[in-house]
């Protein structure tokens, strides 16, 4: 294995400092992250033939995070991860005003992923703990303070990653605050099985655990409508490769001959034990499995990818080059009555986790 380097990942960003934390199990698995953005950088599995590669696409320095086209590799999102409509939300009778970063939208962008500033940017505090099974994880600890980016209230939220000696990652997000506000965390990943970054995820076998969508417009914006996608090319109740259906076109959700942005609502949501999805890599026989008790998974094969970003060991990642699985509630849920709240409240905490285990199918 050729881990990331901790020299490379040392620094003080907005006076504070920057640090590669590194995790294992008791298999020879490894995990490393950053507590900059609270980011998940890299995941060493092995294959069927006991070979092992890193699994998550991402850079060989911190450097190279600060300057890449692609802003969230590996990120926490928060604190409201997707988009919002015009940037604004009502609550309580007062309106928000939010940065307006995202690409689309016309007249007015929207607002993406908590803001040009937002969880995914900060440096968060972080300690490496261990659980009661003697398995290592990562605590990180942000502070965000009322009105950053726009939202309203002081929010302290925690994330913990942990290593489990059965090869899973186990994402714990836990937040409290001192007056209502709107969050929705989740983690940005990108995976890539097969391990050899030069080759794309569209071979990729995937399953969803659901049979409706959050219908989207053109700018990618919930209408508001749950639309049932049986026998569509959104479909994945029955596991197909990712590329078989897609230069069909979906409008809002499956752009033909790119790839997909959909935002599932899972059948059986708010239950971390039942499998929400699988990805499988033939070649290699690598699957990662996806629990979690999140209402919704955000679908995205890194189709706007155009080779600007250079990533580990020299491969440039193109069109396709990962995936992204994204635990999440209810896209733009502040704008829409008829979609489970995302509302926080004082007394109250928000409670959320999702699981990547990662296995190994044999020939049959």
């Amino acid at each position: 294995m050729e881990l990331l380097k901790e020299e490379h990942f040392r620094g003080v960003i907005n006076g504070e400092e920057v640090k590669l934390f590194t995790l294992r199990n008791k298999n020879g698995c490894v995990a490393q992250f950053t507590n900059y953005g609270a980011r998940w950088l890299s995941m060493w599995v092995p294959d069927k033939n006991g070979k092992w590669n890193d699994v998550i696409l991402g850079f060989d320095t911190m450097n190279d995070y600060l300057t890449a086209t692609e802003k969230y590799y590996g990120a926490v999102v928060g604190r409201v991860c997707g988009r919002i409509t015009g940037g604004q939300f009502s609550l309580n009778g007062i309106t928000y005003s939010l940065s307006n970063n995202d690409v689309f939208g016309k007249p007015v962008k929207n607002h993406l992923h908590g803001g040009d500033k937002g969880f995914s940017f900060q440096v968060w505090d972080a300690e490496v703990v261990k659980n009661e099974n003697d398995e290592e994880m990562l605590e990180l600890h942000y502070f965000s303070k009322d009105g950053e980016e726009g939202y309203p209230g002081n929010l302290k939220v925690k994330v913990t990653y942990s290593l489990g000696n059965d090869n899973a990652v186990h994402i714990h997000y836990t937040a409290s605050c001192d007056q209502p506000t709107v969050i929705n965390l989740t983690n940005h990943a990108y995976f890539n099985l097969s391990g050899n970054m030069d080759q794309d995820v569209l071979e990729h076998t995937l399953f969803i655990n659901a049979n409706k969508t959050i219908e989207c417009n053109e700018e990618l914006i919930p209408t508001g409508n749950i639309a049932l996608i049986e026998n569509t090319a959104l479909d994945f109740t029955h596991p197909v490769a990712i590329g078989l259906r897609i230069h069909e076109n979906f409008p809002g959700q499956l752009l033909a001959g790119k790839g997909y942005a959909v935002t599932y609502v899972l059948d059986q949501p708010g239950n971390a034990a039942s499998l929400s999805a699988s990805v499988t890599e033939k070649k290699s026989g690598r699957v990662m499995e996806v629990y979690t008790s999140q209402a919704c998974l955000q679908l995205y094969n890194a189709w706007l990818f155009d080779g600007s970003d250079t990533g580990k060991k020299g491969y440039r990642y193109h069109s396709g080059a990962g995936l992204a699985l994204e635990a999440q509630g209810y896209t733009d849920a502040p704008n829409h009555f008829n979609f489970p709240p995302v509302l926080l409240l004082p007394g109250t905490e928000y409670n959320q986790e999702t699981i990547y285990k990662f296995l190994v199918q044999p020939d049959t």
